[in-house]
Formats: structure tokens, sequence, C-alpha cells
């Protein structure tokens, strides 16, 4: 026997169809897979701009170990620089110094020697004679007018004869006034 209903049939709602199941799992499915491609892209451009970042660091650490060598050698330039200016500001002009004390030097007097003492500031030791002990007066006079010496002492005085002549053999003990400092001169 067959069986026919006319009655309508009811139709029952399905929560989600089959065909959509599909569907929604093809979606996520494609969406994790372009997630994936894109975080993969990602990752290789960070790669390639960490990559060339680090190229260009090692340009740069290169150039500022040579700013650093020139800053270096800059320092020891100055270091010398100013080392040659001292040792040029302390330089005793010896030669005029002696034609000074030529021109004080009295007529009735000589010298028989000199020496200088170190320290700070240099000192000059003179021994010599005299005819009188004005000589030896004046000599000190006109020393102490120089604009080299300064602080002139008699260290020792006494009466003696050089061959039949009689002679006042003296000592004199003298500082050295600080020079001003020498102008430099041009620079090339």
């Amino acid at each position: 026997m067959i069986r026919i209903n006319l009655l309508p049939q009811r139709r029952r709602r399905r929560v989600i169809p089959e065909s959509g199941v599909i569907l929604v799992a093809v979606l996520v499915i494609g969406a994790l897979a372009a997630s994936y491609a894109w975080e993969l892209w990602r990752n290789r451009r960070v790669a390639a701009e960490t990559a060339e970042l680090n190229r260009e660091l090692v340009v740069v650490r290169r150039q500022v170990a040579e700013v650093l060598a020139l800053e270096n050698e800059i320092e020891e330039l100055k270091a010398r620089e100013n080392l040659l200016r001292s040792l040029e500001a302390r330089q005793v002009p010896w030669s005029e110094m002696l034609v000074d004390l030529a021109e004080r030097t009295p007529k009735d007097a000589w010298l028989s020697s000199a020496s200088v003492g170190g320290g700070s500031p240099l000192s000059l030791s003179l021994s010599g004679a005299a005819l009188s002990y004005d000589a030896v007066a004046r000599l000190m006079t006109t020393l102490a007018d120089s604009e080299f010496y300064s602080d002139v002492d008699l260290s020792a005085a006494q009466r003696g004869t050089v061959g039949t002549s009689p002679v006042v053999q003296f000592g004199l003990s003298l500082g050295l006034r600080p020079l001003p400092p020498v102008a430099a001169g041009p620079s090339r």
C-alpha cells in the first residue's frame, strides 16, 4: 500500500545547515591561513629590516671608531701643543741676559764664574773680583734695576790679591724674574 500524505510537511529549522557548517569551517581555515601568511610576511619583513639595520650599524660602528681615533689623536696633538707652549714660555733668553749682565758690570769689576741653580724660579750665582767695595755695590745696584734679575744678595766679599794688586773677591746670588710669555707666532 502506498501512503500519500496530503498534509503539508513541516519543515524543521536546522540551527546550522550542513552546507553552512562547511562554509564556516572553510572561512575559519581561510582566515587562519591568511593570518599565518600575514604573520609570516611580517616576520620576513622585520627580519629583512633587522638585517639592514645591522649592516648600517656595522658601518656606523666603524665610523664611530674612526671618530674616536681622530678625537684621541686631536687630544694627543693638543697635549703636545700645550707642552710646547709651556716649554716655550719657560724658555730663558740667555743671550739677552748675558748681554745685559755684561753691560751692567762696571769697568772696575769682572766676573770669573756664573752658575744657574734649578728650582722655581731659577737662581743665578755669580763670583768675581772688583777693585773696590764700591764697584761691588754698583754692580749689585745695576743688577737689581735689570728686567731679568731680582733679589740680588751678596753672599761673600773679602779682600784678596790677584798677582800683586789688591782686589775684593765677591759672590752674588740673584733670582731670575719670571719672563713675560712669548707671543705665539702665526700658525700655518
